[in-house]
């Protein structure tokens, strides 16, 4: 009888060889997909966090006729948020990592930092001096209580000097689709060596870097270049994305922010 012919067990080394080869496309092709989809789905929770930002300011407005918790600002950065006004918008729902972008891996890596930029946190509420404040991942278009801002520091294109925008006070404007109330903190450092003649990945400007150490960034950066973008929460309460390519050089204060 013809003895049987053995089944082969095994892959040969070039067969494994090869289906590593087509693992390691496949995850080339997928990996910058998924990445897409991750970010994409960040960008969804920082749009749904600036809607919180809006009706808490809105809140805040309705209980003090109509009047904006306006800032008595000791710094001149638009993402510094007074405790009077954290700690409201913490009574009505908010919580501490919704002030955070979590397309800001610096802020949420060190939220804590930020958190108590110059206030004392108890897990429930903040306490401070009258001008104590945290260091938010949003930035806020509201001028100061003494109105100094409006007067002093008109907001618009800084290069082309166009496009004029305002500093917010009240809750109520004919043309509240259109004002921008709370924004992703998109800012940069002045450098001409980059694409757009700013750093956006690793900004030491005064800050955080000079007390802590740690970096100030944009978020939704795409490299330390460019950032991809940011959301934009009107004052009428609907959020919408604004890529970076559309936003202008606004206040210039070095960093420098963009909306």
């Amino acid at each position: 009888m013809a003895a049987r012919n053995r089944v082969r067990e095994g892959f040969t080394l070039i067969e494994l060889l090869v289906v590593i080869a087509v693992i390691a496309i496949l995850m080339a092709i997928l990996m910058p997909a998924l990445q897409r989809v991750r970010t994409q789905a960040r960008q969804k929770v920082c749009a749904s966090q600036l809607r919180q930002h809006v009706l808490g300011f809105t809140m805040w407005a309705d209980q003090n006729n109509g009047v904006l918790p306006l800032p008595n600002y000791q710094g001149n950065w638009l993402w510094d948020l007074d405790i009077q006004t954290v700690n409201f918008m913490l009574s009505s729902g908010m919580v501490k990592k919704m002030f955070y972008c979590p397309n800001n891996a610096s802020m949420t890596k060190y939220i804590d930092h930020f958190w108590t930029y110059s206030a004392q946190w108890d897990g429930q509420k903040l306490s401070g001096s009258a001008t104590s404040f945290i260091v938010s991942g949003y930035c806020y278009v509201l001028d100061d209580q003494k109105g100094e801002r409006a007067k002093n520091k008109p907001i618009r294109n800084v290069k082309n000097k166009t496009g004029p925008k305002k500093w917010l006070r009240t809750s109520s404007d004919k043309n509240a689709a259109n004002l921008e109330l709370c924004l992703d903190s998109t800012l940069g450092q002045q450098d001409s060596s980059k694409k757009y003649g700013y750093n956006f990945g690793t900004i030491t400007v005064g800050g955080t870097w000079a007390a802590e150490k740690i970096f100030d960034t944009s978020n939704h950066v795409k490299t330390d270049e460019e950032p991809y973008g940011g959301n934009i929460g009107m004052l009428d309460g609907h959020v919408e994305w604004r890529p970076f390519d559309d936003m202008e050089e606004r206040y210039n204060t070095n960093p420098c922010f963009f909306w």
